[in-house]
């Protein structure tokens, strides 16, 4: 047992190198744009959350089960949708992308400054007050707080789907999206199968009762986000013309010796 741990946590190590190392490679030859800081801003940012995502789940292997790590994937199928959709026009939507999110930080940091004032002497006013000033800080770091826009509808103006169709991956909405969004969002096709079991008592109609359920650790859901990880890799290289000799996490994971070592006896 002590060696299977060990032989895990050294793939494990390897995994999140690796995914390091693609991210490092490809940034390396990307050239920033001074003139338009949005560019390289959005992109260079959702490739590293898209490498975090993946090293993230890697790094907690009792989360690779049902209940937990969907969490993770959805977010990385989102973030994919995301980076295609702005690397069609990246100028402009990367712009939006950026001006979206500072505009939700700017309704938040109102929030905050409005719960302050409806109560200046709670408990946790003082925390507030220096989050605030600190977000701020943030904000007007990259954009005047005054010169602002807060828009409260989607960030791309269309729906999650649309933008999946637009680039031509419907199919990754349909067979993954949709169903991860059933788990973030705690829905009954979800519940039902992973909390809910069958009454031992047959008498009972039916009857359905809640239950805590464990589940072991399954490598498939790391290999989805491998999966998801390696196809954002793949974009950029197409997109960007970017060229290297780093094996893709998919590559790195199917190969290791942790999970394609076979007995050599007969």
């Amino acid at each position: 047992m002590t060696n299977e741990k060990s032989e895990l946590w050294g793939f494990i190590q390897g995994f999140c190198e690796n995914v390091s190392l693609g991210f490092n490679d490809r940034w390396a030859q990307v050239t920033p744009d001074t003139y338009n800081k949005f560019t390289h801003h959005a992109l260079g940012g959702l490739l590293a959350r898209q490498s975090t995502l993946s090293i993230e789940l890697a790094k907690a292997p009792m989360s690779w089960n049902g209940h937990i790590a969907p969490l993770t994937l959805r977010s990385m199928v989102d973030a994919y949708i995301t980076i295609s959709w702005i690397l069609e026009d990246i100028e402009k939507r990367a712009k939006q992308y950026i001006e979206y999110g500072l505009g939700q930080e700017k309704l938040f940091i109102e929030h905050l400054e409005q719960s302050s004032k409806e109560e200046p002497d709670g408990f946790s006013t003082e925390q507030i007050e220096k989050m605030i000033e600190y977000k701020k800080e943030w904000l007007n770091a990259q954009q005047a707080e005054w010169a602002v826009n807060v828009n409260v509808g989607s960030w791309s103006g269309m729906s999650t789907r649309s933008m999946a169709k637009e680039i031509g991956r419907e199919s990754i909405y349909k067979f993954s999206y949709v169903p991860f969004s059933a788990v973030t969002h705690n829905m009954w096709q979800h519940v039902g199968l992973y909390n809910i079991a069958p009454c031992s008592e047959p008498l009972h109609n039916g009857h359905l009762v809640p239950q805590i359920t464990e589940y072991p650790p399954e490598p498939d859901f790391l290999y989805r986000a491998a999966k998801y990880i390696s196809m954002t890799f793949y974009l950029i290289d197409e997109k960007m013309d970017i060229k290297t000799e780093t094996p893709s996490p998919v590559e790195f994971m199917l190969n290791h010796d942790f999970f394609c070592n076979e007995s050599s006896e007969e």
